[in-house]
């Protein structure tokens, strides 16, 4: 129990820092990029807010009373088309550019640490939960990764390669 709980805390604490990373990044973008980063910013406070619902019912000595994984799959996850304009305004901006790599990281290291939680834990909607959340990082993983490989013609394009 005492490795589940610190397995928990940790993944508050990766959906913290992908809020972080979403939330600036937004900030820094327009339109449809901004839209796209205050979305998933949106997505991972749901994670952090669902974690933190497990962690403190497992903390109260008793087992987690709703069924997360059943509440995780009924939210729609549409995957956006990324435009041209879109990919090109996401490597124009180097502090979104940069964004976007950081998150392909959170996202990944996010899933596996998701696959370890459904793997160590041992109640049939504990192991659902953690494998629900995994898939979705998943999917929020192969979003990022494939606008860092679209984009990067764009950065190159549009970096002009100064000295700092």
């Amino acid at each position: 129990m005492d490795e589940l709980m610190q397995a928990i805390k940790n993944a508050m604490k990766s959906e913290i820092d992908s809020v972080t990373i979403y939330s600036e990044a937004a900030l820094r973008a327009e339109g449809d990029v901004a839209q796209f980063f205050a979305l998933r910013a949106d997505e991972e406070k749901r994670h952090y807010n669902w974690l933190l619902s497990y962690y403190k019912e497992l903390l109260g000595g008793q087992m987690p009373s709703t069924n997360l994984a059943a509440e995780i799959q009924t939210v729609q996850h549409r995957s956006p088309i990324f435009s041209q304009e879109f990919l090109t305004r996401v490597a124009s901006d180097r502090h979104v550019s940069a964004a976007v790599s950081s998150a392909v990281l959170l996202e990944l290291n996010a899933t596996q640490h998701y696959q370890k939680m459904a793997e160590l834990a041992k109640e049939p909607h504990l192991k659902a939960f953690f494998n629900s959340l995994s898939e979705w990082e998943m999917r929020h993983y192969e979003e990022l990764l494939k606008i860092q490989e679209e984009s990067r013609q764009f950065w190159f394009e549009e970096q002009q390669f100064e000295p700092f």
